[in-house]
This record gives structure tokens, C-alpha cells and sequence, in this order.
């Protein structure tokens, strides 16, 4: 995976966020879902779901308490795109 790869992710990423949470907010690394970006489990969930359909991945439901921050969302991503690349 190219550097710019990683960018490219992390901004997708982003982009799944912004979407979901439907309002004007600035997306960091560090921003809380739900303390920052005001998500509910509602959200959250469609978060995951968007990020799997962009993605082509499938987010264990187990791992999807972990992921309280946009850093941890992207490197869930990130994680889950280097498992399927080498299965």
C-alpha cells in the first residue's frame, strides 16, 4: 500500500462520516463519534455499513464498539483492507 493510498482511505473515510452524521462538522482523527460528532448507535451503524459497502469489507460486529474515534474508524478500514489482501 502506496502513501497515498492511506491518504486516499482516510479521506473516504471521512467523506462515509461527514455523510452520516448530516450536519456541517469538522472531521479529524481525534474527533469522538459520539462526544464530538453527536453519532447515536443508529449512525454508528450506518457508518459501518457505508464503510463496508465503499470498502468491499465486512466489519466484525464485535469490532465495532472499538472504533469511538475517526482514527480508529480509518485504521479499522485500513486493518480490514490489509486481512483481505493477505488472506
Amino acid at each position: 500500500m502506496t502513501h497515498l493510498d492511506v491518504d486516499e482511505i482516510g479521506r473516504d473515510v471521512a467523506a462515509v462520516i461527514r455523510r452520516v452524521c448530516r450536519r456541517p462538522v469538522e472531521v479529524v482523527p481525534h474527533s469522538a463519534l459520539t462526544a464530538d460528532l453527536g453519532f447515536d448507535s443508529l449512525q454508528t451503524l450506518e457508518m459501518v455499513a457505508e464503510l463496508e459497502d465503499r470498502f468491499d469489507i465486512i466489519v466484525p460486529i464485535e469490532r465495532v464498539p472499538q472504533i469511538q474515534t475517526v482514527g480508529e474508524a480509518v485504521d479499522c478500514v485500513r486493518s480490514l483492507l490489509a486481512e483481505s489482501a493477505h488472506p
